[in-house]
């Protein structure tokens, strides 16, 4: 069986975003599998997600609030079942279509499987070939637990090396883990440089874009898909990439998890 994890801490996330999480798991991965929330707060969750406490890491408090340090917890020996393949998602991605090819990925070649961080957006005239390799975006791992418990029992054992290493889970990972693997570049994009353009050009093309041949939509910073869903006006995003309305095919998403819009 496949387990399916995610973590919510704190007040950022509420339960219902896990829960839209998990219905859209149902909807697009066709084989049996279970969904793990690590949390600190398991009220509200949806029947079927398993819930459980985020284990200890020993974390300083201002390292629960920047760099997502606490997402290496997954890493834990005990935390996950060994010898079944584990998909992490973030909660503020969209699927849109079927996860196996991420599965049968993992299956085909151990070690840990993440996206690639993206380049600045000029970068893209290039081949993906010639741009930089910024290392791991965290948003999506897979891996089988077995294969990464030492990522989990290095950064315990000294963590001041970490911090000294790495500014947040995403750079660690890319210093610290081996035989990382890419998932395919078209399978995941970034909804700021997939679907929003650059202000002003975004006066003129206001319509949000959907990238309909991505597997996965990444939301990293601002804005999150639940700003995408306000009311009409309702301005989101950066300075830079940014919109004033809600994206219908983002509330379409929200419509499939059973989520009142109203």
């Amino acid at each position: 069986m496949v387990t399916v994890v995610c973590l919510k801490w704190g007040v950022s996330f509420p339960a219902i975003h896990v829960n839209v999480l998990y219905e859209a798991v149902k909807r697009h991965l066709p084989m049996p599998f279970r969904f793990v929330c690590l949390t600190d707060d398991a009220e509200g969750l949806a029947e079927g997600i398993v819930s459980m406490p985020i284990p200890d890491m020993g974390l300083e408090p201002e390292r629960w609030a920047e760099g997502c340090w606490a997402k290496l917890a997954m890493f834990k020996r005990g935390v996950l079942p060994e010898g079944e393949i584990v998909i992490f998602l973030d909660l503020d991605l969209i699927i849109q279509k079927d996860l196996t090819p991420f599965v049968e990925q993992v299956r085909t070649r151990r070690g840990l499987h993440s996206l690639r961080e993206w380049n600045p957006t000029l970068w893209s005239l290039l081949p993906l070939s010639l741009r930089p390799d910024r290392g791991v975006q965290s948003a999506l791992l897979g891996f089988y637990p077995e294969d990464v418990h030492y990522i989990f029992d290095d950064f315990v054992a000294d963590k001041a090396l970490a911090y000294s290493q790495a500014h947040n889970d995403q750079s660690y990972l890319t210093v610290v883990a081996k035989d990382r693997t890419y998932w395919p570049d078209e399978w995941c994009v970034s909804f700021k440089r997939a679907c929003v353009w650059y202000y002003p050009l975004s006066l003129v093309f206001s319509k949000i874009r959907r990238p309909k041949r991505a597997k996965v939509i990444i939301f990293h910073g601002d804005p999150r898909p639940w700003d995408l869903i306000g009311e009409p006006g309702q301005s989101w995003g950066t300075n830079r990439r940014r919109g004033n309305d809600p994206v219908e095919w983002v509330k379409d998403y929200y419509r499939l998890a059973s989520v009142d819009l109203d």
